[in-house]
């Protein structure tokens, strides 16, 4: 082993396996490159570093692994790992990419976070594969949705840096060195160290790392996956995140002026109450729909919930506000990849389909999305239909 081996052991074992695209070790490395510490230095230094950016995290994460065996992971931690893993791979089969995707992408996230959703990072990392929002990633809630930084991962995202299936040839390059292509670390012969440690943790997770499929996926209807983001095993709530069904308030309903639909606000509500009396068994997986319908439109001219909430006018999103005016559109992501969206009824309430009795719509408490059927609340927005019919 040396010196540089040694630090970076030794940095894994005092924190998170936190290696970022400029982190902890490499700032030891190249202290030790100009100044000629010695390798006890350079071990404290990099253990402190490590353990300084665990405490600016909020303590959310756990500890990382000692070691690149899967048998001697803590429990907590391989619980995490196995979780993040299948999501990430699941991610990898909705794209029909092969098992080799899911394969760099694990030893990516291994190596980054050690397989686990951090709430921090070097400069402004975060997530899985420590991806960064001031680079163009994504939003900070976007790349700590385990989901949705996969898919940005995997690429194919108009917009955003270029991802795995935006390499050239990708499955012919080692899989350490496709990994570099997309994170362009500083320190790029480490993805490669993982390869070992994410077999274990596929065989683990139940992965087929030999599936077979597209080199370039088949992009989703909205470039990123979107799914549950629910807590993997052991984590907390990320700091400044509202708890899954926590409770929803009324707000002032001052629509922006290009808002405007067949019914007022108030008489959409009115009409909404209505319905679930009328028992009609017609709004299976209709729920944008329906919200058009409310607000006087016969369809909202654009396919999916997920579609409308990110094609809405960016002044008009109000992302994880949970003080909501009555009839305004209430977003939430689920693992169906259109998404979820209800109408806002005030005091807490919603409309919604499918929820209570699937194809049925009902009054029910806006936070049972969450608590009780998994979806993962965005945000809101007025209810504008630009493209309504």
């Amino acid at each position: 082993m040396d010196v540089r081996d040694a630090a970076e052991a030794a940095a894994a074992r005092a924190s998170a396996p936190f290696l970022a695209k400029a982190g902890c070790i490499g700032a030891a490395l190249a202290l030790i490159g100009m100044l000629g510490l010695g390798t006890t230095t350079l071990i404290a230094g990099a253990a402190k570093k490590a353990a300084d950016g665990k405490n600016s995290g909020g303590g959310c994460e756990s500890p990382g692994l000692p070691n690149m065996n899967p048998g001697k992971v803590p429990a907590p931690i391989l619980a995490q790992q196995i979780y993040h893993a299948k999501i990430i791979d699941e991610v990898a089969q909705k794209r029909g990419l092969p098992g080799r995707a899911s394969l760099i992408a694990l030893m990516t996230a291994l190596q980054e976070s050690g397989l686990q959703n951090l709430n921090h990072g070097d400069l402004d990392s975060l997530g899985l594969f420590q991806q960064r929002p001031s680079q163009g990633w994504g939003t900070p809630a976007e790349v700590t949705n385990p989901p949705v930084s996969a898919g940005l991962f995997f690429g194919g995202n108009k917009g955003r840096p270029p991802g795995l299936v935006d390499i050239p040839a990708w499955p012919m390059l080692e899989p350490g060195a496709a990994a570099q292509r997309v994170q362009r670390s500083l320190y790029p012969q480490l993805y490669a160290t993982r390869r070992g440690q994410a077999e274990g943790v596929a065989r683990n997770a139940g992965i087929n790392l030999e599936r077979l499929g597209s080199v370039t996926g088949q992009l989703p209807e909205w470039a990123q996956p979107t799914a549950p983001g629910e807590t993997a095993p052991g984590e907390c709530t990320p700091t400044g995140e509202t708890p899954a069904g926590a409770p929803f308030h009324d707000a002032a309903s001052d629509w922006p002026q290009e808002v405007k639909n067949r019914r007022s606000t108030e008489a959409a509500i009115a009409w909404a109450k209505e319905q679930p009396a009328l028992n009609q068994k017609i709004w299976y997986r209709r729920c944008l729909e329906f919200a058009a319908r409310v607000h006087g439109w016969r369809a909202a001219g654009v396919t999916s919930a997920i579609t409308h909430y990110h094609v809405m006018p960016a002044h008009m999103k109000h992302p994880g506000s949970r003080d909501v005016p009555p009839g305004a559109l209430m977003y939430w992501e689920t693992r169906n990849p259109h998404g979820h969206v209800s109408v806002y009824l005030g005091d807490g309430m919603i409309i919604s389909n499918d929820v209570a009795r699937p194809g049925y719509v009902d009054v029910i408490p806006a936070s049972d999305i969450e608590s009780k059927w998994g979806g993962r609340y965005v945000g809101w927005a007025p209810p504008y239909f630009p493209k309504g019919a």
